[in-house]
């Protein structure tokens, strides 16, 4: 929960830093990469959560970081305030909610689409413009291969799922079956 609090109000404060539109994805690339970086190493965790590290040692860290990521200064100013205050391990929560004010002020939507198998240019780009429209907004499309899925696709935008996969009508037509009997 505190997380959240911790994630909200600093993903709010660098978006108020960022002035410019055109500054806001890269500023959230940067954020991300950083994240990455501390979800691939598990040193750099244990670095920043060590209490007897020095503080001057951590800010150091981060600042080789944000050399080595290319991070712009916003973003690296932010992550050293991060450490300043004891709170980079924080960062995901923050790349989270910084999406999120990403995606209103740009009035754009994230849409995770999952298929049984690999979605054309063509179907890719049918499945946006009509979201496009329906949405208002500009559709960002992740699409992932899942062949469990068995044919079909399913849309996840925001936290509303729209479920048009074969697996989904198998489950569904069992449940139906399953009532069926038992009454």
């Amino acid at each position: 929960m505190i997380e959240n609090l911790i994630g909200k109000r600093y993903a709010e404060a660098l978006s108020s830093s960022v002035k410019q539109d055109s500054l806001l994805n890269p500023v959230l690339e940067n954020l991300q990469a950083f994240k990455s970086a501390l979800d691939n190493q598990d040193q750099l965790v244990r670095f920043f959560s060590q209490p007897s590290i020095p503080l001057e040692k951590k800010n150091s860290m981060v600042r080789d970081l944000c050399d080595r990521l290319k991070v712009e200064q916003v973003v690296c100013n932010l992550l050293v305030l991060l450490s300043d205050r004891k709170k980079i391990l924080f960062v995901e929560n923050i790349a989270e909610y910084f999406e999120k004010i990403v995606d209103r002020r740009l009035k754009q939507v994230r849409v995770s689409v999952q298929s049984a198998q690999a979605l054309t240019n063509a179907n890719i780009e049918r499945l946006r413009s009509a979201l496009n429209s329906i949405l208002g907004k500009t559709v960002l499309i992740d699409v992932h291969v899942n062949e469990s899925l068995i044919g079909g696709v399913q849309l996840k935008i925001g936290d509303q799922v729209a479920d048009a996969t074969i697996k989904n009508r198998l489950t569904l037509l069992k449940q139906k079956l399953e009532k069926e009997e038992v009454a």
